[in-house]
């Protein structure tokens, strides 16, 4: 009888192929938010953000400083820029929060349409009225987005 060395296998068991798939798996589900949160967001998603940030931050400040606060939506004289200033009538000057002024610009392409050009928050943070706000953008996916302040 004649002795031969047995040839390594070649290929992948079953159990080496579902340790490699698991592997893959696990790295996936942990890159996967990471790559979602990396993602840069639309001007549109931006102009929402802004938009209910700045809501937030008069809504805050009146709070904060017992006071009337006022949320203006500005257009610039050639109707293309929009931006978001919060004022406080009764210290007669723009705020100046944390080394930012509190004036929010919107992106290019983005509007804010509302009834209402001035929001008035009281000191206790809320509004007399509701006022509606709808975002809107001029590019071409023509979204549009409703926030309402109460």
């Amino acid at each position: 009888m004649i002795r031969t060395k047995l040839a390594p296998a070649k290929g992948l068991t079953a159990i080496e192929l579902l340790i490699v798939i698991s592997i893959v798996a696990l790295l996936v589900a942990f890159a996967a938010p990471m790559i979602k949160t990396m993602s840069p967001k639309s001007e549109f998603e931006q102009a929402i953000e802004i938009t209910e940030a700045s809501v937030e931050q008069a809504r805050w400040t009146a709070r904060f400083y017992q006071t009337e606060v006022l949320l203006r939506l500005e257009t610039d004289e050639n109707q293309k820029r929009h931006s978001i200033t919060l004022s406080v009538p009764k210290m007669q000057k723009d705020l100046v929060l944390n080394e930012v002024k509190e004036e929010f610009p919107l992106p290019n392409g983005i509007q804010i349409i509302s009834d209402d050009t001035v929001i008035l928050f009281d000191p206790h943070g809320e509004v007399e009225l509701p006022a509606h706000l709808l975002i809107s953008s001029n590019q071409a996916e023509n979204k549009s987005h409703q926030l309402v302040v109460k």
